[in-house]
């Protein structure tokens, strides 16, 4: 496979941003009303929490082993685009069933290909980037992902509208045309050795900090993957439609377009564990917010700030998984990272929707407010002891002067 020329390599990133877009755009409409749905169609709390728990679990587990077989053969755009093939025959499917298990079926079956894409296109974007440019380039990536989501939230509102069931061509349509362009991806090659590779030659110090990152990633996952799959069902019984829910969403992602190059420039001048641990207690205190605000008109505003922290906490934490990763392992380390935010996101669904039937949604945004505070303090020591570090040094060098 040869190297791709420098103008090849933005073309290729610009085309990989835009099958994102897409895949984005694509399962926005399951995550803004598809519990909604289900809870029209007479589910508990629990049980919609239950299936997106074993969704997002199933294809947590398979992103590792996507990313070690891209790893080891290199034929990521193979993988890529037959995974968003199935992905996509699976929401045709689902959308052509008449009840809710077998919707619920297809719904999982959709959600394992989903593991083909996502730590596949991580490496792939950090192969065509530039190391110093590392977090600028996941940014750009993401931003593609922040449009789509927000053009898929405005029209799933608009549609849902008039007919809830509109969700499912909606996802269909976006998840069709990412499959298409994923076909014009060329291939790849690792060409990038990363400035952190050495780090996993420093023996205890990166197995601590590899360990920490991962349970701070976990941990944050439980909470936002309890308040997003709760959040529309919160709004929708303070009196919100449908419209209203797909605006405020929306709102929250168009703010994470300029947020993900911000969160990429911070991390390549500061580092991404202070990124995200801003990210981290940001969104602790946004999910603080979801459970004692009742005027639905006032969460225009806090899903503004939430789209930006969101956006902090998901560039930083890929850069550091892709730093950590280097250019032989990116698609393991980067599957490893899914896995531990998904692992996450899978159990927070299902215990959010317990803590909900036996407590109350209020308890539920109380709970993954604490988690994600949890979260950052497990990443503090790697932040305070190197400012430490820095202020020895400086009182040192001003005593030899």
């Amino acid at each position: 496979m040869e190297e791709l020329k420098p103008g090849e390599s933005s073309r290729a990133l610009l085309t990989l941003s835009v099958v994102g877009g897409l895949v984005w755009a694509s399962f926005a409409p399951f995550m803004l009303l598809f519990g909604v749905y289900l809870r029209s169609q007479g589910l508990s709390y629990a049980s919609i929490g239950l299936l997106m728990t074993i969704t997002s679990l199933f294809s947590s587990l398979l992103q590792p082993v996507f990313g070690a077989v891209a790893d080891k053969y290199r034929n990521r755009k193979t993988i890529v685009s037959i995974s968003l093939f199935i992905r996509s025959l699976a929401y045709l499917i689902l959308l052509l069933s008449a009840d809710v298990i077998s919707m619920s079926v297809w719904y999982v079956v959709a959600g394992l290909f989903l593991a083909g894409f996502m730590p596949l296109a991580q490496s792939m974007v950090a192969d065509l980037s530039e190391d110093n440019r590392l977090g600028i380039s996941m940014g750009r990536y993401r931003l593609f992902g922040s449009m789509g989501w927000a053009a898929a939230c405005i029209l799933t509102g608009l549609l849902a509208r008039v007919r809830l069931w509109n969700i499912f061509p909606v996802a269909l349509a976006f998840s069709t045309l990412s499959f298409l362009v994923s076909l014009f991806l060329p291939g790849v090659e690792g060409r990038r050795k990363s400035r952190y590779e050495n780090i996993q030659e420093r023996g205890g110090s990166s197995v601590k900090l590899a360990a920490c990152f991962t349970a701070s990633i976990l941990i944050s996952g439980m909470g936002i993957g309890a308040t997003s799959s709760f959040l529309t069902i919160s709004l929708s019984q303070l009196g919100s439609d449908p419209l209203f829910i797909g605006v405020v969403i929306a709102v929250g992602a168009l703010l994470e377009v300029p947020a993900m190059y911000l969160g990429g420039w911070l991390s390549d001048r500061i580092g991404g564990l202070p990124v995200l641990v801003l990210g981290e207690v940001g969104l602790g205190m946004v999910y603080w917010l979801y459970g004692t605000v009742k005027n639905i008109y006032s969460y225009l505003l806090i899903q503004s700030i939430r789209g930006i922290l969101y956006a902090l906490f998901t560039v930083s934490g890929m850069s550091i998984s892709s730093s950590l990763g280097g250019s032989r392992r990116g698609g393991l380390y980067a599957g490893f990272y899914n896995l531990s935010l998904q692992l996450g996101t899978a159990s927070g669904p299902y215990f959010g929707g317990l803590v909900s039937d036996y407590q109350g949604l209020w308890a539920m945004f109380a709970l993954s407010s604490a988690l994600s505070m949890v979260s950052a303090m497990l990443l503090a020591p790697w932040i305070i002891g190197p400012l430490k570090k820095g202020v020895r040094q400086s009182v040192a060098n001003q005593n030899k002067s």
